[in-house]
């Protein structure tokens, strides 16, 4: 590979003119090389090491095609919404305030509510898991239900 560094690097610059990526291309190409050996032996290492230094940039062109027109479309208007710190801070401490409000709950209720809600399984079900009736199932989430409303307006989420 370090014998034919440069012949690679001026190899893939000649097709996509530039020397900057043509250098980081051959770059990845080492690294996958002495991360990931070829398990048979290589008969023609120069055409090798060409081919999969082309495919490397060919990805890596495609690849940031692909970022550059998701940007481009992500808003239309001019007006990006990136990372906005504040909101994911409130989110997090809303996703934080309804998991104590369920933990809040007693313990057969909390385990009704997750178990129909979050995993989606029938009352029924829970009913024969928790050995005992479909009506106490009910009841156990109905209650569960009310304190989490009671809890959300005292929180005002």
């Amino acid at each position: 590979m370090v014998l034919h560094y440069g012949e690679l690097v001026n190899h893939v610059n000649h097709h996509f003119g530039s020397r900057h990526f043509a250098e980081d291309v051959v770059h990845d190409v080492c690294i996958e090389l002495m991360e990931n050996p070829p398990a048979s032996e290589i008969r023609t290492p120069l055409s090798y090491l060409r081919k999969i230094s082309m495919n490397r940039a060919l990805d890596r062109t495609r690849h940031e095609k692909v970022g550059a027109n998701y940007l481009a479309n992500l808003a239309p208007d001019g007006d990006s919404h990136f990372y906005d710190g504040a909101a994911a801070l409130e989110f997090a401490q809303k996703i934080e305030q309804i998991r104590q409000m369920i933990d809040a709950l007693p313990k057969k209720q909390r385990q009704v509510f997750l178990l129909h809600q979050l995993y989606e399984i029938s009352q029924h079900e829970i009913a024969v898991e928790m050995g005992i009736s479909t009506n106490m199932v009910s009841r156990h989430f109905n209650k569960a239900l009310v304190n989490i409303t009671v809890a959300r307006k005292q929180l005002s989420i």
